[in-house]
């Protein structure tokens, strides 16, 4: 599937708390399936993901793949942190949108990340060690 088929089937479609399906997702669940159906990579999905533990548990166990970039390109990820603790996150589509699932907004959507902190208090670009 290419990008633009990807945002445009997920563009829009409900927010679910530890949800990683079409029909909807929370903003990991995005992602997984973003790298799954666009990139062709299989991320982890921890099996306590679905049972309750938040995004953070499976963005930790998958960190040491991650790299950090300056600046955002083409299919990294953006983490958005709320303090010192990674709150959410979402994929770069272009360089100055990020589509992302937040509980607060509902559904998925592309944003400015530049809109998102306004919520959050900064936020970190990777891309993942087999890109």
């Amino acid at each position: 599937m290419i990008k633009e088929e990807f945002i445009r089937k997920v563009n829009g479609n409900p927010w679910a708390d530890r949800a990683c399906g079409f029909d909807s997702m929370d903003c990991w669940g995005l992602v997984v399936l973003y790298y799954r159906h666009v990139l062709g990579l299989e991320l982890h999905h921890m099996a306590g993901y679905e049972s309750g533990s938040d995004f953070v548990t499976c963005y930790e166990q998958e960190s040491s793949c991650w790299r950090a970039v300056p600046v955002p390109i083409d299919g990294c990820v953006a983490v958005f942190y709320r303090g010192e603790k990674p709150s959410h996150i979402g994929v770069m589509v272009s360089p100055v949108k990020c589509l992302h699932s937040r509980g607060e907004m509902g559904f998925v959507r592309c944003d400015s990340p530049l809109a998102l902190l306004k919520v959050y208090n900064r936020v970190e670009y990777m891309v993942h060690g087999s890109i």
